[in-house]
């Protein structure tokens, strides 16, 4: 969840509604840096990333704000594994609706591609995977784990505050207990790149187009194997008991921390939502 993913990254409320009021900036530029498109093309895709933003404003925020409002209350009285059940299964639902309708409003210019532009598009692909591979997969002495613990303990440390070691620990066994997993979600975004290099060069209309691109998104266990479900679910599963867990052991200033963080977010998707697009 693009939009959603950015503001979670940002310090501060202020800075959370200039990154979203610019958004539609922001994803012209990863549109640019992906597709290598034509004059009129590239105003095409202008005029719906517009649209597109409009649509995210008045129909995903509202959702946005009811969600963090909800967490901060169940943060407040401490995390159940009902309540990270709750919370994976909105956050599933909200992305594959925002991606799947992402999918169809782009789909017009996407079936305009021309056969060296989708060549451009899978090499650009390649060469993501490959930074990736080198960042989290290649065997490098150690370093490889360690980048996975580092990413997760950001994420962590980003709403509850300054972590203790034994919250640290907690972490970095979880990560390194499940370090395969994060070369079975590599193969599978692997897999959805070929799958969208295949879409795309089938000679079929742009509706025909956004169906079969948006279906990806919301039907992805159509490409997975029953090995890879059940190893997502365990994944699933011992990072929701992770979530309780370290929900025990906070502090009083870090679950205010929490708290105060989700409210914060909840609060500027719901000012956001009310402000007319520019």
């Amino acid at each position: 969840m693009f939009l959603l993913a950015v503001c979670a990254s940002l310090a501060s409320c202020s800075a959370t509604r200039f990154a979203y009021d610019n958004a539609d900036t922001a994803l012209r530029f990863m549109a640019s840096s992906y597709l290598e498109l034509d004059a009129t093309q590239t105003e095409d895709m202008r005029l719906r990333i517009v649209q597109f933003h409009q649509w995210h404003r008045a129909n995903e925020l509202p959702a946005y704000a009811a969600l963090m409002h909800s967490a901060s209350e169940r943060a407040a009285r401490g995390i159940t594994t009902e309540d990270v059940a709750w919370g994976f299964a909105n956050l599933r639902s909200r992305y594959r609706s925002f991606a799947a309708k992402a999918a169809e409003d782009a789909a017009p210019v996407l079936a305009t591609l021309a056969p060296d532009q989708i060549a451009a598009l899978e090499h650009r692909f390649a060469e993501n995977n490959q930074k990736f591979t080198k960042e989290f997969l290649a065997a490098d002495g150690g370093k490889r784990p360690r980048a996975q613990v580092r990413r997760m303990l950001e994420r962590f440390s980003d709403f509850a505050g300054d972590l203790t070691p034994d919250q640290e620990a907690r972490i970095e066994r979880f990560a390194l207990a499940h370090e395969s997993h994060v070369a079975l979600r590599f193969e599978d975004r692997r897999q959805w790149q070929r799958d969208v290099i295949a879409a795309l060069k089938q000679p079929r209309s742009a509706q025909e187009l956004g169906a079969s691109l948006a279906e990806m998104f919301n039907r992805p266990e159509r490409r997975r194997s029953e090995a890879f479900i059940r190893e997502d679910k365990a994944w699933d599963e011992d990072l929701g008991q992770l979530i309780v867990d370290l929900d025990r052991t906070l502090s009083s200033k870090q679950r205010a921390q929490v708290v105060r963080r989700l409210s914060d977010y909840a609060e500027d998707f719901a000012e956001l939502a009310g402000e007319k697009a520019a």
